[in-house]
């Protein structure tokens, strides 16, 4: 079996910025679980929130990829994506987009060595620990949602992120949440190293301070810091929270809204090496 590495879809912090669509009645705003939406699609135009520098995968809600006209006749060419996504026609600033949606729904996660986060009751919550069983993903995917998050999360798979490349669009920020050749004595290394950056962390961070006074010294140009976490302005002003991920790189996202827990949690000011 060849080794099997997973992407989750996530768009670089360069990419394009599209507005939500403000129209409850048009389809764009309704759940995109895997389900067909070409019968009842309807093209709409979406307005540009910031132009910023790549505008081959412009980013817009979490788990509705949209791609250009010239990727997408990249894909056609190449008969990319064929029976994993529709491509559903938009437009902006006069150009043609599409929104991919994910139809290629898999029941491919290893539950034996995934870790789970549960409600009370049991029931599940979310993956703290995301692991596939590489027999489940199908020889030759590209893209695909599973069965437990199939409204928020796209993954693609190593054959997609070369054809990215060997393409040289621009526009994706890679974070590999899977690698079959990684064994679970490397996942073991990768913790520790992962739980020593963050005891690092801890021990090096000086005055604490609440999020409100976090927040105002970051909007007067700092970089401020609480455990995995981390926020900063850009150099255009725009405010960023990134995450640390076990590869010791941060997923950095322009939140709609702060996470509640994070309200709650004691910032300090990072300096130079964790900046």
């Amino acid at each position: 079996m060849d080794n099997i590495k997973v992407y989750k879809f996530t768009n670089d912090q360069k990419s394009k910025l599209l507005a939500a669509v403000d129209n409850d009645d048009h389809p764009i705003n309704s759940d995109f679980h895997g389900e067909s939406k070409l019968t009842e699609w309807t093209s709409i135009n979406l307005e540009t929130l910031y132009k910023r520098t790549y505008n081959d995968f412009p980013d817009y809600v979490i788990g509705k990829p949209i791609i250009s006209k010239r990727v997408k006749e990249a894909m056609d060419k190449d008969q990319l994506l064929e029976g994993e996504v529709e491509f559903l026609p938009l437009t902006n600033d006069n150009e043609e987009l599409f929104m991919l949606n994910v139809v290629n729904v898999l029941d491919c996660v290893d539950y034996n060595r995934s870790e789970i986060g549960r409600f009370k009751d049991g029931s599940w919550a979310r993956f703290n620990k995301l692991v596939f069983d590489p027999a489940k993903i199908p020889h030759g995917t590209c893209m695909f949602k599973i069965k437990e998050t199939p409204g928020v999360q796209v993954f693609v798979t190593e054959k997609f992120k070369q054809w990215v490349e060997e393409h040289k669009f621009k526009g994706l920020s890679f974070s590999q949440v899977y690698d079959a050749d990684f064994t679970e004595e490397m996942e073991a290394e990768q913790q520790r190293i992962y739980d020593a950056a963050l005891e690092l962390i801890e021990q090096n961070k000086g005055k604490e301070y609440a999020y409100e006074d976090a927040r105002e010294l970051v909007d007067q140009g700092k970089t401020m810091i609480s455990g995995r976490w981390k926020m900063k302005l850009d150099d255009q002003g725009r405010f960023w929270l990134g995450e640390l991920l076990r590869d010791l790189s941060y997923q950095w996202i322009m939140p709609m809204y702060i996470p509640p827990v994070l309200l709650l949690e004691s910032w300090h000011e990072a300096d130079l090496l964790e900046q």
